[in-house]
């Protein structure tokens, strides 16, 4: 019987300007920019956006450009370092970004992330 139980797998997908945003099932997200592969890198955000997890999260297909992508690969070619940090963050403002996070279809941890990595790229 094959198991996903103990497997790294996707939970959420967000889009930047030239980054996407993997949030994992053990809270990781990875950071992923569109030059990883060709198609990929000469997609539009519309063709990106139209995408659907593989088989519970080992993978991401995006149906319009006809890509596959699994986190298994992603952590290969991008290596498994991570760094954590602690913040403390007022509970008004973590309702706000949960609920922005919701409708856009992120994490509060992906949301987080593209933030700060779009506030130090402008």
């Amino acid at each position: 019987m094959n198991t996903l139980k103990n497997r790294t797998l996707i939970k959420s997908v967000g889009f930047g300007d030239e980054k996407m945003y993997i949030e994992l099932n053990s809270e990781r997200v990875l950071t992923i920019p569109y030059t990883y592969t060709p198609r990929l890198k000469n997609a539009t955000k519309d063709q990106l956006q139209d995408f659907r997890l593989i088989a519970n999260g080992i993978g991401i297909h995006f149906e319009k450009i006809d890509e596959d992508i699994s986190v298994e690969g992603i952590i290969r070619d991008f290596g498994n370092e991570t760094k954590r940090i602690n913040i403390s963050i007022g509970a008004d403002f973590l309702d706000k970004a949960d609920s922005y996070a919701k409708e856009h279809h992120l994490t509060r941890s992906a949301l987080i992330q593209k933030a700060i990595s779009e506030f130090i790229a402008s």
